[in-house]
């Protein structure tokens, strides 16, 4: 009995101090992205661009249908949703490249000797640096919202939920965009791939338009893929919060994660396997 609470009290104490090890790269890559504030400030920029030109479009397509409802969205409602959409979009780092690069050097091979995971080291490094950019884009694109379209139409439901779903959308890209990267044991080139999935994930996604208002059969088409649940869906469920929506959205996003989990783990143990065969 004694020995297996021993036991017990050594697994504990092995995942508390991992999770500690993983939190402090977390906080460390936060403060380096928060010491380069101004040149966040400036990136972040593009949504004012991105979001004025989309929102001018829409006012014409509102005023050419003469409605003030399109597919469940008010104007309002429109501008809202582009800048919770583009601020996930927008604040994606240069993972692949980052991934590529180290496999293509064999930089990688002396990352791996370190006493944490290659992977969830370069996840906490990733959010920390990615929260940083997606608090600065909603800050500047909040700013412009309310100046172009006014106070916003979302309730408290919508605001407490949206946080967790862009977390996990979040997640989804890293595992994304980290197996592309290592794609680069294999290929030459792993950009081609990442341009696809991003260019996907941005059309399918529903960071231009919401799903609802595609012709069909492209928005069953765009709602049966998984690209929605990383933009359209968490930006959805900010301005128009309904829970079963939220449950379903919950489900579809950590199903995607479990399976691109899967799928993460098997390429990275053939690239460690192809590691040790070229004597890394």
């Amino acid at each position: 009995m004694e020995v297996g609470v021993r036991r017990d009290r050594g697994v504990m104490r092995r995942l508390r101090l991992d999770f500690l090890k993983y939190t402090t790269v977390l906080q460390v890559s936060v403060a380096n992205n928060l010491a380069y504030m101004l040149e966040i400030f400036f990136r972040s920029l593009m949504v004012v661009v991105l979001v004025f030109i989309l929102s001018q479009l829409w006012k014409v397509t509102f005023a050419l249908h003469r409605e003030k409802i399109l597919s469940g969205f008010s104007i309002n409602t429109m501008i809202w949703y582009l800048i919770a959409g583009e601020s996930i979009a927008l604040s994606l780092p240069a993972l692949t490249q980052r991934i590529d690069q180290e496999v293509r050097s064999g930089q990688l091979a002396y990352l791996l000797v370190r006493p944490c995971s290659y992977v969830l080291y370069n996840f906490a490094q990733y959010l920390g640096e990615r929260l940083v950019r997606w608090s600065m884009n909603c800050l500047v694109g909040a700013g412009l919202a309310l100046l172009v379209a006014g106070w916003p139409p979302f309730g408290w439901q919508g605001l407490l939920a949206w946080p967790l779903v862009s977390l996990l959308a979040m997640s989804i890209d890293f595992v994304a965009y980290f197996s592309i990267g290592l794609l680069a044991f294999w290929i030459e080139e792993t950009q081609p791939f990442s341009f696809m999935f991003s260019r996907l994930t941005l059309v399918l996604g529903g960071v231009l338009a919401p799903l609802e208002i595609f012709p069909e059969p492209v928005r069953s088409i765009a709602l049966a893929l998984p690209f929605g649940a990383i933009l359209y869906g968490p930006a959805r469920t900010l301005v128009h919060f309904e829970l079963d929506r939220f449950c379903q959205l919950l489900l579809q996003q950590v199903s995607m994660l479990v399976v691109g989990c899967a799928i993460l783990f098997m390429i990275y143990q053939v690239a460690l396997r192809r590691v040790n065969i070229n004597g890394g």
